[in-house]
């Protein structure tokens, strides 16, 4: 290029020439310099490199496939659980053990927590307990019994739930959300299970009664037959292994069943 080509320069060109003039020379990357020098010394100079490309995103998806399952069942794991128990009301005085612990009655709504499913709950004599799942199940414990707690229904699976009466009167009643679920009530003498229903269990010295308000159950004597027994009507199961005789149910428990009945909706509310 000219002398003459520089002198008709204008001046934000002579600006621009001069500041790219004063740039320093590039240096190279010090990792450029090392890789370099390796292949040099290992005689792989001028050889074609390949292009690494970046893995397919389709790859990374399907490798993130098995966590994003574990996240999944885990969120339906939660979602399922049943509602818990709650003390809806702890009458009378005295001390009930709950799985060998001392709880004072009056203290029983702050200890709601030790009353989990399979908890193995005794009421002292002159008071009782009465529990509420929301939406699913209520059950009364009677004074002096001893009863082992069932779970709650779950909200889609696992809706099979068990509980014990070792000795006194539990009464149950269901919610609307415990249709589709399946209660099962053992005694010493007999199996109860239930489906929706209000009903009590009642597990006395000569054997067990059963007591049904409102729905059907079906009642079977250890290693014996089974009955369904119906709205209004018992069914006792011996001890001592005689057959089982059905008749009207008691008229206390007509008169306690119809009242847990009445106050069902106001306890257990609408379900979930």
């Amino acid at each position: 290029m000219s002398a003459d080509r520089f002198e008709t320069l204008t001046p934000d060109e002579r600006r621009a020439r001069d500041a790219v003039r004063a740039l320093e020379a590039p240096r190279a990357e010090p990792s450029f310099r090392a890789r370099l020098k390796q292949d040099f010394v290992s005689g792989r100079i001028g050889e074609r490199r390949a292009l690494v490309l970046a893995r397919p995103w389709w790859r990374s998806a399907w490798a993130l496939a098995p966590a994003a399952t574990a996240v999944a069942a885990a969120i339906v794991i939660i979602l399922n659980r049943g509602p818990e128990w709650t003390v809806m009301s702890a009458r009378g005085d005295g001390i009930a053990i709950v799985d060998d612990v001392p709880v004072p009655m009056a203290h029983m709504s702050e200890e709601a927590r030790r009353l989990r499913p399979g908890a193995r709950v005794r009421v002292p004599e002159g008071a009782s307990l009465d529990l509420a799942a929301a939406g699913t199940l209520m059950m009364e414990i009677a004074p002096g019994s001893d009863v082992i707690l069932p779970a709650t229904p779950r909200r889609w699976f696992g809706r099979a739930v068990a509980a014990r009466v070792g000795s006194g009167i539990a009464r149950f009643t269901t919610g609307p959300s415990f249709h589709g679920a399946r209660l099962a009530v053992a005694t010493p003498e007999a199996g109860v299970e239930v489906t929706g229903t209000t009903l009590a269990v009642i597990c006395e010295p000569a054997g067990t009664c059963v007591c049904v308000f409102e729905g059907v159950v079906r009642v079977t004597a250890r290693g014996g037959s089974s009955e369904m027994v119906g709205a209004g009507r018992r069914r006792f199961v011996f001890r001592d292994g005689r057959a089982p005789e059905s008749a009207e149910m008691r008229p206390t428990e007509r008169t306690r069943l119809g009242n847990i009945h009445d106050h069902r909706a106001e306890w257990l509310g609408g379900g979930r």
